[in-house]
């Protein structure tokens, strides 16, 4: 793992991120991998805009074969409305900029942005739509509770996504595999 530190920031790049990356654009027979990339960046600016207008600061920021992790302990202090708009913002800017490629003509763009704000919406792992989820059980359960919930709740999205994929998809391909795993991995990880 590469650690850098830029100004009080620590960016950590491990090896898996860079291999899933070659393995993405080398299997990319599409030629839609940069527009997704593009995606995934755009996302995680959003998040890292958000936190910054809030006075918030990423004190990690950590590359690895799963996507992005931004850690900021000043999250802590944040209050819930806080937490959760830091949380949607990357939703939030693929879905206007989904808008805007459909009205400038680019319905693959459009559509990748799309997918990139709803799959992050998932309340699956450490994605965005596990963190609001979790933001609403801590209003509603009971603090035992939360962890067994949240391990239900992202389990059964799995299944239903992997069988979605499975019934929709147009057979067995590699995305479908490593989108599979990626769901039944991060389901049976300890929220």
């Amino acid at each position: 793992m590469l650690e850098l530190k830029i100004h009080k920031t620590v960016l950590r790049l491990d090896f898996s991120f860079f291999a899933v990356i070659a393995l993405f654009l080398l299997l990319d027979t599409t030629g839609f991998g940069i527009t997704a990339l593009s995606a995934c960046a755009l996302h995680e600016l959003a998040h890292m805009l958000v936190m910054s207008i809030f006075g918030i600061y990423a004190d990690e920021i950590t590359f690895y074969g799963a996507g992005v992790r931004i850690s900021s302990s000043r999250t802590e202090y944040a209050g819930p409305l806080v937490k959760a708009l830091i949380l949607c913002a990357g939703c939030a800017a693929n879905f206007v900029i989904a808008v805007i490629f459909r009205n400038f003509g680019q319905p693959e763009a459009a559509a990748i942005n799309l997918f990139t704000g709803i799959f992050n919406l998932l309340p699956i792992g450490e994605l965005d739509g596990a963190g609001l989820l979790k933001l609403l059980l801590i209003r509603i359960c009971r603090p035992e509770k939360i962890d067994g919930v949240m391990r239900v709740i992202g389990a059964t999205f799995s299944v239903i996504c992997i069988s979605a994929i499975v019934f929709f998809g147009r057979g067995i391909s590699f995305t479908l595999i490593t989108t599979a795993l990626y769901f039944i991995i991060v389901s049976s990880r300890r929220v």
